[in-house]
């Protein structure tokens, strides 16, 4: 509901121009006027309640209903309370550009736009347009075709052909009422044209339906459907407006890659609707534990992109931290089973001289690094990197099964720790050192392979090491209750040597 408000309090900015603007003919004895003042009120009146604004629909009703001799004052009602609700919006202030040389057209132009929730910006030349336009976060330009040191279509291209700004709304103004010009200008990029001398007032209602259009769009196109995080199109002008802020202010500015820790099995256990709730809750746990000027995108699949403002590497990690212990702290239900998950992040400081990709890249590298060193963590450029252990915990009764699954592993460059006993093995497991992957059989003497499951999962440093069960059972039900209490993939027996290693080197190297 908070977005359908702001929606609406952006597409009041329209309707309250253009009742101005008909409330002076109305004055005036303009017959047409009192048709457009009802017109706009039936509007309202329909569309007020259903955003969260009755008290819109009950003031636009009877201004729709008032006798002609009384319309004057329930529309002067009607406005006060349509600029309330417009003054409340939330979202940063709107930069307009005027490019004018005409002194007095700029000053008319920046006293009919000006508003608390807008801040004019008046230029006379090109070159110091273009200067606005690379240092400013622009809502709109209102541009003179005829400039003392450039013709303003030549303007209006280099507009048009920069990623920044060609989006951007642009109205012309011009003297020039030939009509080939305007349909050149529309050809170039032009939203709207006015000739002069033109109605302020109806440019002013063109300026506020522009904008609200125009951010309207944005929001849907830069929006990921599922998560209702801004998507990777998003990300690319939030990095870029920061980007800037930070080089005029001289301030860090970091930036991190996340990725969810073993999705696809969240996916293949639970299924997609299970994995969409996934990201759906990751989003929200990880953005409620940032603060508001921090940003968080998805940049696909599981992969979600942060940038931290003001922000030096430090904070950046802290905040990440701070994020992954929530997040390792949800359970997440499914079926009557339950599972956590967790993510691993790089994080780097942004250079001022690189753009996006190499930042991402480095960014990249550093996620890798994380993913290698055993998940569930955030590596920086400062942080140091564990180096990754090639050891595999084998706990295994069967001494002729054991001495075929060790001989492969080693062949394969891995080190085993090898238990024929349960008891044994959960000891071994709990004052031992640090695995890449636990293989566990379900029947053993001492403590059989899901209690021993149970037990290593609940031991912080082998929480999200990945474990997998050796069995001769090959029942649903102890398939499902291996996955219930942690493990990451089953082998039946009789197995494939070659079968083993494969699972096993997916396990350890899955990013």
């Amino acid at each position: 509901m908070d977005e359908l408000k702001e929606y609406y309090r952006n597409a009041l900015r329209a309707r309250i121009e253009a009742l101005e603007s008909a409330r002076k003919s109305y004055l005036n004895d303009d017959a047409d006027a009192l048709d457009t003042i009802r017109r706009i009120a039936h509007s309202l009146k329909g569309s007020g309640g259903t955003y969260g604004f009755p008290e819109v629909s009950e003031a636009a009703g009877k201004v729709e209903e008032a006798p002609d001799d009384s319309v004057h004052p329930a529309l002067t009602e009607l406005l006060g309370i349509l600029r309330e609700i417009a003054a409340s919006e939330e979202d940063a202030q709107k930069k307009i550009l005027i490019v004018e040389d005409d002194i007095e057209l700029a000053h008319l132009l920046q006293v009919k736009l000006k508003s608390e929730q807008r801040q004019i910006i008046a230029v006379a030349t090109a070159e110091e347009a273009k200067s606005v336009l690379q240092n400013e976060h622009l809502s709109l330009v209102i541009l003179d075709l005829i400039l003392p040191d450039y013709d303003g279509r030549n303007l209006l291209i280099e507009i048009r052909e920069e990623n920044a700004t060609a989006n951007l709304p642009v109205i012309i103004t011009t003297a020039k009422c030939n009509p080939h010009i305007q349909s050149e200008c529309y050809a170039l990029g032009a939203d709207a044209f006015f000739e002069k001398p033109f109605d302020p007032d109806a440019l002013g209602a063109a300026v506020a339906d522009k904008i609200h259009r125009t951010e309207a769009q944005k929001v849907a196109a830069n929006k990921d459907a599922l998560t209702g995080l801004p998507n990777r199109s998003g990300f690319v002008d939030i990095f870029e407006h920061s980007r800037r802020l930070a080089l005029r202010q001289q301030s860090p500015l970091s930036i991190a890659m996340l990725d969810i820790d073993r999705f696809k099995l969240v996916n293949d256990t639970y299924g997609h609707n299970m994995g969409d709730q996934v990201l759906q809750t990751t989003a929200e746990i990880v953005t409620n534990s940032f603060r508001q000027s921090d940003i968080l995108a998805r940049w696909g699949g599981e992969e979600f992109i942060a940038l931290f403002p003001d922000t030096d590497i430090k904070g950046a990690v802290k905040a990440l931290e701070k994020a992954l212990e929530q997040l390792r702290n949800y359970t997440f239900q499914s079926g009557g089973e339950s599972f956590t998950v967790t993510f691993s992040a790089g994080v780097t400081e942004a250079e001022k001289d690189l753009d996006l990709q190499a930042q991402v890249a480095r960014a990249d590298q550093l996620l890798y690094a994380a993913k290698e060193s055993g998940r569930n963590r955030v590596i920086s450029d400062i942080s140091p990197v564990e180096d990754r252990t090639n050891k595999i915990f084998l706990a295994e009764d069967d001494e002729l099964i054991a001495s075929v699954v060790k001989h492969r592993l080693e062949k394969a460059e891995f080190e085993v720790d090898h238990y024929t006993d349960g008891l044994n093995a959960y000891n071994a497991a709990k004052n031992g050192g640090n695995y890449s992957l636990y293989i566990l059989d379900v029947k053993m003497p001492g403590m059989d392979g899901f209690e021993l499951l149970q037990n290593i999962r609940e031991m912080p440093k082998a929480k999200n090491i990945p474990i997998v069960m050796l069995t001769s059972m090959g029942s649903e039900k102890d398939v499902v209750r291996g996955f219930s209490l942690g493990a990451d993939d089953y082998i039946l027996k009789p197995f494939s040597p070659s079968e083993l290693i494969s699972r096993v080197n997916r396990l350890v190297n899955k990013s």
